[in-house]
């Protein structure tokens, strides 16, 4: 079974318009509808090799933007009724896994759109899911799944799909996670996941150890409401993109915060419930404005982007 695919001639996204009432902000694109370079609630992404932007909707669709927000291209998975997709990452031969929310599975396609292997159903044993959020992909091909929904874990997965352990659920005293939104992958192997009900960052081994936590409900410096994604700066300190708080905050690796980006509201530079935030080479920060059903991209690396909540 393939998605379906739907191929066109690059949209202009990005304008060349400047903000400069908002520090860092490069442009804006997207808007509500179901055309190409427009959203239904957009609510995951991932960067390709090339610097392509991938995103999935509401609707069960995934567009590939160029780099300055120009759409390209983009299929729908084979099954949507049901939709809401709500994970996405790119392995490192290219292919495309979705966690494929609410029909229980995770689906990987080619580059081109065409699917090349399935797994998971719903339930409650090893590899089985009940609502899956999100896909990372390491190095070697391991492929982690994060679940919510009574089953809040994380499970680990060969690059075909076979079900190796599974970690941060019911039994897991302190890594015990509620709804595991976003995955983040680091360079030793090791794994960050938005413990977005627990409104918290927790720093895995891959053998599901749990390494250190940070972060508590709140509106504050270092405080979070339900994050939803993370992804790394090139100095090594993370951003976290909060659902609840309508913005994205940058931390070190040890919790401390170093400012906010966005606030609650519809004009460029604000948010509206974002659900998910990829760094691009150079710092440039995608963020993925979910009830503006449209994408911010900012330059990360200006001082003046980053300001104290």
């Amino acid at each position: 079974m393939v998605g379906t695919a739907l191929l066109g001639l690059a949209l202009v996204g990005c304008s060349q318009d400047s903000y400069p009432e908002v520090p860092g902000l490069l442009c804006v694109f997207g808007t509500t509808g179901m055309g190409l370079g427009e959203f239904s609630y957009p609510r995951a992404a991932a960067l390709e090799a090339d610097g392509a932007l991938l995103v999935v909707d509401k609707s069960a669709r995934i567009q590939r933007f160029t780099p300055d927000g120009a759409a390209v291209a983009a299929w729908r998975m084979p099954d949507h009724e049901a939709g809401k997709p709500t994970g996405l990452g790119v392995g490192p031969d290219g292919r495309v896994y979705v966690a494929d929310t609410h029909y229980s599975r995770v689906l990987v396609f080619s580059r081109e759109g065409q699917e090349v292997l399935r797994f998971g159903r719903r339930g409650e044993g090893p590899g089985d899911f009940v609502l899956p959020t999100d896909v990372a992909v390491a190095r070697d091909g391991t492929i982690y799944v994060g679940e919510y929904s009574g089953f809040d874990r994380i499970s680990r997965f060969t690059p075909d799909g076979r079900f190796e352990l599974s970690f941060g659920g019911r039994e897991a005293g302190d890594a015990r996670l509620q709804r595991p939104q976003g995955l983040l992958l680091d360079a030793d192997g090791t794994l960050w996941v938005a413990d977005a009900c627990n409104h918290r960052v927790c720093h895995f081994a891959a053998d599901g150890t749990l390494l250190g936590t940070w972060g508590r409900e709140g509106t504050g410096a270092g405080e979070l409401r339900f994050p939803y994604g993370l992804d790394w700066l090139s100095d090594g300190t993370l951003v976290v993109v909060e659902y609840g708080n309508n913005r994205v905050q940058r931390f070190a690796r040890d919790g401390r915060s170093l400012g906010t980006w966005g606030a609650a509201g519809r004009k460029p530079g604000q948010l509206a419930y974002p659900w998910a935030v990829v760094v691009a080479p150079g710092d440039r920060m995608y963020v993925i404005d979910s009830g503006n059903n449209r994408v911010q991209v900012v330059d990360a690396r200006h001082a003046g982007v980053w300001r104290t909540p």
